[in-house]
């Protein structure tokens, strides 16, 4: 399963209509519907979904399963986290300034 038809599934999941959640998060429904959809998302969108999906695995969510069919085989437990996932975000953030400011 890709991230869109991960993010169709978490949303069903506690919004009947995908306009709900677009109000919540304060953003135009066309922006919202576009991820939904397979636009690529921001790490400020990544954030608020965090925040209202507390329970959600980022790594989950962000893995598009069909890529692990031929790549590294993994245990079948669930993962044991160390960091949550504000923290991950905030460490992608990190890295990515990083990144540009090698540039």
């Amino acid at each position: 399963m890709q991230f869109d038809e991960k993010l169709k599934q978490l949303i069903k999941s506690k919004y009947d209509r995908l306009g709900d959640l677009a109000e919540k998060f304060e953003m135009n429904y066309s922006q919202l519907s576009q991820y939904v959809n397979g636009k690529k998302v921001s790490i400020e969108f990544l954030n608020k979904i965090i925040q209202e999906f507390p329970e959600v695995d980022l790594n989950w969510l962000l893995r598009d399963d069909a890529d692990m069919a031929d790549g590294v085989k993994e245990h079948s437990e669930a993962y044991k986290v160390i960091l949550t996932n504000e923290q991950i975000v905030n460490r992608i953030e990190m890295l990515l300034k990083d990144l540009k400011n090698q540039m």
